[in-house]
Parts: structure tokens; C-alpha cells; sequence
């Protein structure tokens, strides 16, 4: 063990600026079950991921006695296995082989083949064909508040701005937001209703589904202000906006446009075998 130690130290801190002397190191060999041997090029990414020596020869060992014992099984059970169970292992082993290799080649192919690019017209398309798929499991919001100091000098010019909030209130708000103790003023975006409940404390369930559409709600506590705004919403069953679901039409377009190009692939490569004689179906 001592003498595995220092080679192996030797082995971690031996200079790679030499091409000769790193291949060298690349092709030591570190341990051999039966005829499976294990070198040095297999085990310098594992070991590098250490940050000490101590650590690096811990694990290294570990890895080396763990390697040996897999070898040392596997050899076992193909003398012990019946041989009508080694079958359906090798068969599974070599199906799941093909999927791997398969699926890593269909993978690249399709990154390479398929146009990712899904322009608005083509969401609007979907969206407008399939809106029945889009009905709302949840009430939706638009909306936008701020929490701010009851004592803010700026109190009356900040309502102002929330209420009429033009372009140029929407950046005089901005401006002032380090002021705020909390707020929300992209009522563009629609939001979930626990969304909302989460980020105003001042609200409950019952007191949010009662407020009327462009209401302006303000509420004065010991301490702060608040001012509440819903622009708009949806109420559960209705159409979910297309902003809502853009997301998922995406992945449901590409996706769509995915299983086609495989199936014409996997056709392609069938009728290519057929032409060139390499598949054949014996009757």
C-alpha cells in the first residue's frame, strides 16, 4: 500500500508539458483483474477532481478496489447464471445499447435538422385553432401594487402616478423604488392568485376575489401604505391568454414538428437499407 502511494503521487504530480513523459503516464498500468486492466488514462479525470493528495489517494484506491470487485463479480455470475438467464441479460443489455447509441444519434440529428425558430404567427395559429385546450384550471391577474412608508414626502405625487400610470409615471415610479418596501408594477404579465397573496401581505383570498377590475385600492396601517391595482382577469374555465401559455405552445409546436421529422427519418433510413440491399425480408 505504502509503495502504491508514493507511485501514485509520483504519477498525479508528474508534469504534462512533456508530450513523451504524458503518455507515458497515460498508459501506466494501475491494477489487472484476469485480462481487464485498468490505466492511468482511465482514472486522472477522478483523481483531479480532489482538492488535496490525502484525498486523491483515498479515493483513487476506493475507486481502483471498487473497479476490481465489479470485474471480479461479473466474472462470477457468468459462471454461475444459468445460461438461459445470461441470454435475456444479454438481450437486454444489447437492446439498451442500440437505444443509447440511437437515441444519441437521432438527438444530434434533430439539433442539427430542425428549425427551432417558432415565429408568433405560428403560436397565434395553434393558439387559435386549439383554444379549447387552453381553458384555465385557475383564476388569473393582472395587476400592480406598491408598499411604501405612510410617512414617504413623495405620498401624493407616488398615488398620482400609480393611478394615472402613463410611460412617464411608469418611469418616475421606477426611479423612486428604492423607496418602497415591497412592489409590483408589470401588470402586463398575468399571474397566478396565489402569486398575488404571496407577495402582498395586506390581502386575503376573500378580499381579492371582491375587488372590482380597474379599481385603485389603497389601505393606511400604523405604518405603511399600500396601493393595489387589478387591470384585469380571468376567472377559472375561461380561455388562458396567449401570453400565458406561449411557453407550453412552443414546446407543443417544436415537439410536433420533432415526431414528424423522426418518422420521416426512420422511414428514410429503412427505404435506403431496401435500395442498397443491406435490409432484406425473407419470405
Amino acid at each position: 500500500m505504502k509503495s502504491f502511494r508514493i507511485f501514485l503521487i509520483f504519477l498525479i504530480f508528474t508534469t504534462s508539458g512533456c508530450a513523451d513523459l504524458n503518455n507515458t503516464r497515460q498508459n501506466q498500468l494501475i491494477a489487472r483483474v484476469d485480462n481487464n486492466y485498468l490505466y492511468m488514462s482511465d482514472i486522472d479525470e477522478f483523481i483531479f477532481k480532489f482538492s488535496s493528495i490525502s484525498d486523491s489517494i483515498i479515493q483513487t484506491q476506493n475507486y481502483i478496489n471498487s473497479w476490481a470487485k465489479n470485474h471480479l463479480l461479473y466474472e462470477k455470475s457468468i459462471l454461475n447464471i444459468p445460461t438461459k438467464n445470461k441470454n435475456l441479460l444479454n438481450k437486454l443489455v444489447e437492446d439498451y445499447r442500440l437505444d443509447l447509441f440511437n437515441n444519441s444519434y437521432k438527438s444530434s440529428i434533430v439539433k442539427a435538422q430542425i428549425d427551432t425558430l417558432i415565429t408568433q404567427k405560428q403560436l397565434l395559429e395553434y393558439y387559435s385553432v386549439n383554444t379549447s385546450v387552453f381553458s384555465l384550471k385557475e383564476s388569473l391577474f393582472r395587476y400592480r401594487f406598491i408598499e411604501f412608508p405612510k410617512n414617504n414626502i413623495d405620498r401624493k405625487e407616488i398615488t398620482k402616478r400609480f393611478i394615472r400610470f402613463s410611460n412617464s409615471d411608469k418611469v418616475f415610479l421606477d426611479s423612486l423604488s428604492f423607496q418602497f418596501s415591497n412592489s409590483f408594477l408589470n401588470d402586463s404579465v398575468w399571474v397566478k392568485k396565489n402569486t398575488i397573496l404571496n407577495n402582498t401581505s395586506f390581502l386575503t383570498p376573500k378580499k381579492l376575489l371582491s375587488l372590482k377590475k380597474s379599481k385603485i385600492f389603497e389601505l393606511e396601517e400604523s405604518i405603511q401604505v399600500y396601493l393595489f391595482k387589478i387591470e384585469d382577469y380571468l376567472f377559472k374555465d375561461e380561455v388562458a391568454p396567449l401570453s400565458f401559455v406561449e411557453n407550453t405552445i412552443r414546446n407543443i409546436v417544436f415537439n410536433q414538428r420533432k415526431l414528424e421529422f423522426l418518422k420521416k427519418f426512420d422511414q428514410e433510413i429503412i427505404n435506403d437499407a431496401i435500395q442498397n440491399k443491406k435490409f432484406e425480408i425473407y419470405k
